[in-house]
């Protein structure tokens, strides 16, 4: 029962922060454009800033029972994170694009939005923000992402 309870709060926890950081990158976006920034340089600024204050709210909050435990695997977490939000705006791009003429442009966006909101949490979960490996003999903690760990 905890286990599902603690799935369930993890799942509202990435919720939250991903509405705060759409939200953060929406009002970015729009104050970028009404001081006369070219809309697609304000875009790519809104989404780079969302994306620095979606890993460290998800490092804080959503993942906080899994700390990354030195700073080469916060960095290694961080790059991976980023690595995430570019397939994850790819995923989006693909899916938007392969749908809006057959669903239309909102149905399109939503069915995107969710096809990659899905595949981060996948990422985030099971592999940025995963839990530590503990009781086997000769496997580090810190797992394959820490480069101090393969020196």
């Amino acid at each position: 029962m905890k286990s599902i309870l603690s799935k369930r709060i993890r799942l509202i926890k990435f919720a939250g922060v991903g509405g705060t950081c759409f939200l953060v990158q929406f009002l970015l976006l729009t104050g970028l454009v009404h001081l006369g920034v070219y809309r697609p340089v304000a875009n790519g600024i809104s989404f780079a800033v969302s994306a620095q204050l979606n890993f460290a709210l998800s490092s804080a909050l959503t993942w906080a029972d899994r700390p990354a435990g030195s700073r080469g695997r916060t960095r290694a977490r961080w790059l991976a994170y980023n690595g995430t939000a570019l397939v994850a705006l790819a995923c989006d791009s693909a899916v938007f694009v392969g749908l809006y003429h057959a669903v239309g442009t909102d149905a399109a966006a939503v069915l995107a939005v969710v096809a990659s909101t899905c595949l981060v949490f996948v990422i985030c979960n099971y592999v940025i923000f995963r839990q530590p490996r503990t009781g086997l003999p000769g496997v580090a903690e810190a797992g394959p992402l820490d480069p101090e760990a393969v020196r």
